[in-house]
């Protein structure tokens, strides 16, 4: 019986520090990192600041491995739709776009700024990150793309890559709009959601050919 009971134990531990893990995730994303506290993650989920503790050394090892979280939950989503076995590229790429919406959909653009002035630390990792999702995935998505005919052909791959990349990485960069003239700032969408469905909108327009983009609106 006493090995029944630790694996009791050791499940109800587990999950614990996940309900922990994502109701912080959930309220960094909506409210940035420096307006959430300890106290206010414990009282959310009713429990003492001492159990959160018990888990995590602090907030900030709660904001790292908040993104970890991130990280591994969107590249599994993403991963096993680029490698799901005959699934035409049109169906292919929405299903790794609405992937990334719904993953985005809760992240507020203040987390960014607060990670960039309060955790640059883990600010070099999520800029890491971007350039691993734009040259590793997106690249293994425009490949076959233009290999099935359906981006065209006219178009510089490399160059595909580089502006999806450099649109990612500035885009979602707090500094970067900052240093626009404040006409151009202040119309920047306030959700990263809102900022990464324009730049697709505006890259896959130009490079998709008119059967595919017919065949994505087509598609339910």
């Amino acid at each position: 019986m006493g090995i029944i009971y630790f694996f009791i134990y050791m499940g109800m531990n587990q999950n614990m520090r996940g309900d922990i893990l994502e109701r912080s995730q959930k309220l960094f994303f909506s409210k940035g990192y420096r307006k959430v506290t300890i106290d206010g993650i414990a009282a959310s989920l009713s429990i003492s600041k001492k159990t959160i503790y018990k888990y995590f050394r602090s907030k900030k090892d709660l904001l790292d491995h908040s993104f970890d979280l991130y990280r591994e939950n969107i590249t599994r989503d993403i991963n096993t739709v680029l490698e799901t076995p005959g699934l035409p590229f049109p169906e292919k790429l929405k299903r790794v776009l609405s992937s990334i919406g719904i993953h985005m959909g809760g992240m507020n653009t203040v987390l960014f700024r607060d990670i960039q002035e309060l955790a640059p630390d883990l600010w070099e990792k999520i800029k890491s990150y971007k350039h691993e999702a734009a040259y590793l995935r997106f690249n293994k998505l425009i490949e076959e793309g233009r290999n099935n005919g359906h981006i065209k052909k006219d178009i510089n791959r490399a160059v595909i890559i580089a502006l999806y990349a450099s649109a990612i990485e500035n885009l979602l960069d707090p500094a970067f709009i900052n240093n626009l003239p404040i006409e151009l700032s202040e119309e920047i969408p306030a959700l990263p959601i809102e900022v990464f469905e324009n730049a697709i909108k505006i890259i896959y327009e130009g490079i998709l050919t008119p059967e595919t983009i017919k065949s994505l609106g087509d598609s339910p």
